[in-house]
């Protein structure tokens, strides 16, 4: 599905279902998070702001071979703000109801989606090094482009396993929440030094 597409149709709805509850006033919003325009329409007003970003970047960056390169990248990075958003209103639509919800489940799935969509998108952004001479062969570009899959690959299971900590109860969430953040970050670091190591190797 096209990103532009899919974020449009979720800001849009988003916005319709907030002044749907608006204009209907169905269910009492809770005072103490703030007033009920701030809940109802402040992350819907971000997500459309995230939209008009994505839309505008090519223009403002006014480098069509530079956007192009990277667009997918960029697309990745800009649904999963959307989706993180929208996570996000959801759950203070929920709260501010009145119905009674644990916001620190929300804690995986927001942490998890970012892993995901960092290792989704790192490959993504591999510089172009080959018209460098062979004397960079050891360059910053070419650790970059080399490290990236490595570091990348950790996180993406690392997301998965996150999901799955939701499902976990009290303080028990919590720390396999931590230890699943901390394990994956040092996997990650520690697969990209080695892909490092290998590459002085060979030179």
């Amino acid at each position: 599905m096209n990103s532009k597409f899919f974020i449009s149709f979720l800001t849009v709805s988003t916005f319709a279902v907030s002044i749907y509850l608006y204009v209907n006033g169905i269910g009492t919003m809770d005072s103490s998070y703030g007033p009920e325009e701030v809940i109802l329409f402040a992350i819907p007003s971000t997500m459309m702001l995230v939209a008009i970003q994505l839309f505008t970047m090519p223009v403002l960056l006014k480098q069509g071979d530079f956007f192009s390169r990277f667009k997918k990248g960029m697309d990745y990075i800009f649904v999963s703000l959307i989706l993180i958003l929208l996570i996000l209103h959801i759950g203070l639509l929920l709260l501010a109801s009145g119905t009674e919800l644990d916001l620190l489940r929300l804690l995986p799935v927001l942490v998890g989606t970012v892993l995901i969509t960092t290792a989704n998108t790192l490959p993504r952004f591999q510089l172009n090094t080959i018209d460098q001479p062979a004397s960079q062969k050891n360059s910053t570009q070419q650790i970059w482009n080399i490290t990236l899959r490595p570091f990348a690959y950790p996180l993406f299971w690392g997301g998965i396993i996150m999901f799955l900590c939701v499902f976990l109860q009290g303080t028990f969430m919590l720390i396999s929440f931590f230890a699943v953040l901390v394990i994956t970050l040092v996997t990650a670091l520690s697969r990209a030094y080695r892909a490092y190591q290998l590459h002085l190797s060979k030179l």
